[in-house]
């Protein structure tokens, strides 16, 4: 029996209610779809998997793939991609609300290009790394890096997807086979031996797939392929890779030896952490410290300006005005969220949903990035002030915090917000850290009318944002 994604289309929109709008297809396999859905309170695109349950292979694979879901909807992490909400309807279907992604997966890519260039090669590894760093320290495994759970945003900022669908379905075979049912269980160009072999898994296991997934990148195809799941799990058990240098002679020995280090058959012999990996990979190529990917020149990246010259010089002025208007026009969307008051009442609505307003409260401004930290919202009422993340929400007396920016340069320029809550001693709350351009030009603009900027440390924009002119006072935090 095949997805009849017309129905599972009606029933989603059913489960989801008035307030979402249910629009094109994104892909499907097997006993689930995802859709692009607009959530018009917060004015923004989500990407909604819906899962068929008169489909699943077993009755329980469902209810732990949303068990899944919600472990990992804890994690909050610029290279995870989000979960907004999980759910279900009627016994018929089983959603989860994640965020959108417009740009390519890796899968897409590696398509498209065959093999990518030695630093975008580095740079998506090193930020996958960084993503398992954080997953792992909350136990969670993911158990199937592949470049099909490789996304990328339309600014270069790599995220991974599907935590735990892998453990979800084995866990609901009751097996540790590689099959059941008719459902392979994970990837086998991507496993890692001890996967092959039914052996446990760990932390280790995704290690090895990123190696898998690192050697693709540059050869052009993962170090081991074949006729059948059978022959290739047989090789990730017992065949040794072809290195990559000869087939890639352009790689640096060092990222070489990190490649090797990686696809270790024995876990004890691979690096023992992902942060391990993420040091060694910018160790061995320090382009791979970049945030945002460049494939063949497209727009995904800008680098850093540092070391600038002398004030006044009319070529300098002439290129830093050229970087903004780049910056601004192709690396910077508008917020996902920017209300001020008077709100709509869907709008509070939803806020009041997500926690961030209290029932007695109102919006002054709800404003939320565009970009890796789009799942974060602040929220500034009459009385509070609110973060509300996928893991947790913060607030705090409006008449208690100040607030800051703060510049940084890696990977390109982006900018910083912070809150100084007088309730923590002064201790700094970071809300945003990587806001565009036209991020912090816009909350810059909103915030000042709002709340105390804060004399000690950063910069803030001063002067009404009706005034033709304003001015900015730069001051650099002591350490």
């Amino acid at each position: 029996m095949s997805l009849d994604t017309v129905t599972l289309r009606r029933r989603l929109q059913q489960a989801l209610g008035k307030e979402f709008t249910v629009g094109d297809l994104l892909g499907e396999g097997g006993f689930a779809a995802v859709f692009r859905v607009r959530e018009q309170p917060l004015n923004r695109d989500v990407a909604v998997k819906v899962i068929d349950l008169g489909l699943t292979p077993s009755p329980s694979l469902a209810v732990r793939f949303v068990r899944e879901a919600r472990t990992v909807a804890q994690l909050e992490h610029p290279h995870i991609v989000p979960i907004y909400k999980v759910g279900g309807h009627k016994n018929e279907v089983l959603y989860i609300v994640m965020r959108c992604l417009d740009g390519p997966s890796l899968r897409q890519l590696l398509e498209k290009y065959g093999r990518l260039s030695v630093g975008d090669a580095g740079r998506i590894g090193r930020q996958v790394a960084d993503a398992l760093d954080y997953a792992h320290g909350f136990g969670v495994v993911h158990r199937d890096i592949k470049p099909d759970n490789i996304l990328l945003d339309t600014s270069g900022h790599v995220l991974v997807t599907d935590f735990g669908i892998a453990k979800a379905a084995q866990e609901a075979s009751g097996t540790s086979q590689l099959t059941t049912e008719g459902m392979v269980v994970g990837t086998p160009q991507y496993m890692s031996p001890e996967q092959a072999t039914g052996d446990a898994v760990d932390a280790r296991s995704d290690i090895y797939g990123l190696g898998v997934v690192l050697y693709q990148m540059l050869a052009g195809s993962p170090p081991f392929d074949g006729e059948s799941a059978q022959s290739i799990l047989m090789k990730q058990a017992t065949a040794t890779p072809v290195p990559i240098r000869q087939l890639r002679s352009d790689v640096p020995p060092a990222l070489a030896a990190v490649i090797e280090r990686l696809l270790a058959k024995d876990p004890a012999e691979r690096f023992q952490t992902a942060e391990q990996v993420s040091r060694a990979l910018v160790e061995a190529l320090p382009a791979a410290a970049g945030e945002r990917v460049r494939v063949r020149g497209s727009a995904v990246a800008i680098r850093s300006l540092v070391g600038v010259g002398v004030a006044g010089c009319l070529a300098f002025a002439a290129f830093v005005a050229g970087a903004v208007v780049v910056s601004w026009t192709l690396f910077s969307g508008p917020p996902r969220l920017d209300a001020v008051a008077p709100v709509p009442d869907s709008v509070a609505t939803a806020l009041r949903r997500r926690a961030a307003l209290a029932p007695s409260d109102t919006v002054q401004l709800a404003f939320m990035p565009d970009g890796p930290q789009d799942s974060i919202l602040l929220v500034v009422g009459q009385r509070r002030v609110v973060v509300a993340a996928p893991r947790r929400t913060r607030s705090y007396r409006r008449d208690s915090v100040t607030y800051t920016f703060f510049a940084s340069w890696r990977g390109g320029p982006h900018f910083l917000f912070a809150l100084l809550p007088a309730t923590r001693g002064g201790r700094r709350d970071t809300v945003f850290t990587h806001l565009s351009l036209r991020g912090f030009w816009t909350l810059a603009r909103r915030v000042n009318r709002l709340l105390p900027a804060d004399p000690r440390v950063g910069f803030h924009i001063e002067g009404e944002i009706r005034q033709p002119g304003y001015r900015v006072k730069r001051r650099v935090e002591s350490p």
